[in-house]
């Protein structure tokens, strides 16, 4: 019996200690910053209430990222261009996705991303690409391209999908 709960001991800490590193990536100190949305089709009956989301920065064309012809791990450099999106709030800036690298430069605002190819070209993949919501939340019906994303940059260069805010 002691073996036991020795055993449920252990995954009832790793548990609160996963769920606390994923909540301080959340409370991290890098700045928020919000992503324009492009439209796709969020229906998935199986995979629970959530709005599928997909980027423009899904498709970096600045720098160096048209000349990546390669799978795998790359670093987006994401910076604010003086592109603004209205919401109910006021205007806000959105950052657009201005270089690539295929090691991950020391200087802020570089996010990590997965590449693959597909019929449109080349995609980046963030993370970032589903919003679960509950099954009351009236943001269940958005489609990608009438919301934007409000992100920040978490742990190990990941980006954290914080809310979606109602474009006007």
């Amino acid at each position: 019996m002691s073996k036991l709960r020795i055993v449920l001991g252990l995954q009832l800490l790793f548990f609160a200690v996963w769920g606390g590193w994923l909540l301080s990536s959340r409370n991290s100190a890098s700045p928020e910053f919000y992503l324009e949305t492009t439209p796709v089709d969020p229906r998935d009956l199986l995979s629970g209430t959530y709005v599928a989301l997909t980027y423009e920065i899904s498709q970096p064309k600045g720098g160096r990222c048209p000349s990546f012809n390669r799978f795998g791990p790359v670093f987006v450099k994401l910076e604010d261009r003086g592109r603004t999106a209205n919401t109910e709030a006021g205007p806000v800036p959105v950052y657009e996705a201005t270089d690539c690298s295929a090691t991950p430069p020391q200087e802020p605002g570089w996010v990590g991303a997965s590449l693959q190819y597909n019929f449109r070209g080349m995609s980046a993949l963030y993370g970032i690409e589903k919003f679960f919501v509950n099954e009351n939340n009236p943001l269940k019906d958005a489609r990608s391209g009438s919301v934007i994303a409000k992100v920040k940059i978490g742990h190990g260069r990941r980006l954290d999908l914080l809310d979606l805010v109602k474009k006007i």
